[in-house]
């Protein structure tokens, strides 16, 4: 693996290891290393290097979101009232301090953030967007959309 400013170059074999912990995390050095075809010195070596170079933040657990009770998907379109330094500061930090807001994009175009909320009701949901976003005062207003069905998702990037 070799460092340049933000991008890592990464070798055949980080890249191995990457997509074996991105398909389970939860193996351990010695699994992998079985897996991948290398010692467990060197795949624990790799994803300390991976590690301390920011390729991996960190190892979660995926959940279904229906099944713990979160069957509800909203996108949410979201404009400031403008685009200070501070406007941004406060309406980051609104969207830091709301679990239900799993995802926050600044974005290009016509909108200026889009959220990814996941909720347990639609009235759940009304109440976060009317008490907690549209009434932050950096917002100047918010559009959204409900999510039917999912058709994909991964959090494993192609490598």
């Amino acid at each position: 693996m070799i460092q340049t400013n933000q991008e890592l170059r990464l070798t055949d074999s980080d890249r191995s290891v990457l997509r074996a912990i991105q398909s389970d995390a939860s193996k351990t050095v010695r699994e992998l290393a079985d897996e991948l075809g290398m010692s467990s010195s060197t795949v624990s070596r790799r994803l300390s290097e991976l590690e301390q170079a920011g390729a991996i933040e960190r190892r979660v657990a995926l959940l279904d979101a229906e099944r713990v009770g979160f069957p509800v998907c909203v996108f949410v379109l979201v404009d400031l009232v403008d685009h200070a330094k501070e406007t941004r500061r406060q309406f980051e930090s609104l969207v830091k301090s709301t679990p239900e807001i799993l995802e926050c994009f600044s974005v290009t175009g016509t909108h200026d953030y889009t959220l990814i909320l996941r909720t347990r009701s639609v009235g759940e949901f009304e109440h976060i967007l009317m008490e907690r976003v549209l009434a932050h005062a950096s917002v100047a207003q918010a559009s959204s959309q409900i999510a039917l069905r999912q058709h994909k998702y991964t959090t494993a990037l192609p490598l």
